[in-house]
Formats: structure tokens, sequence, C-alpha cells
């Protein structure tokens, strides 16, 4: 994603050069252009950062259940482990 900001960047630099060193400035348009570019990588910029953070927040969601599923696995061992103790006592 930084190399995306970084060629967003270059691209807007190289282009303001080229539009500068064409003649008397940039046209309206590509004023224009040049804004929605701008505009379209900042949005692209947050839509970064909100991904990363819903991506942090999932991560410690599934830290969370995988030690939930361990706890319930050492359970379920521990009454499978009674329960066959268990008839192992009946069957004596």
């Amino acid at each position: 994603m930084k190399n995306l900001k970084r060629f967003v960047i270059g691209g807007l630099a190289a282009f303001s050069l080229l539009a500068m060193a064409c003649g008397g400035g940039p046209s309206d348009q590509e004023l224009q252009t040049l804004i929605e570019t701008r505009q379209a990588a900042e949005s692209a910029e947050e839509q970064v950062q909100e991904l990363e953070q819903q991506k942090s927040e999932l991560q410690s969601e599934l830290d969370s259940k995988k030690q939930e599923l361990e706890r319930a696995q050492a359970e379920q061992d521990r009454v499978e482990k009674a329960i066959d103790k268990s008839k192992s006592s009946m069957a004596e």
C-alpha cells in the first residue's frame, strides 16, 4: 500500500511538472483531473487505513476464538478421560 501511495504521489508530481512545462500552465481540465486524482488518492489512503483497522480487529477476534477452541478441546479431553475412567471402574 505504501508503494501505491508513492506511485500516486510520484504520478501527481510528474503530471504537475509536465503540465507546467507544456505551455502557459495547466488547463482547467488538467487542474480538474489533478484535483480528482488527489481526491481519489486520499480516499484510497483512508480506505487502506480502515481496512487495516478492520484486519487488526478481526485478527484479535480470531486469536480469541483460537484460545476459546483450545480451552474447549482441553475440557473435552478431560471429560472423555473421566468417562473412560468411569467405564473402566464399572467393568472391574
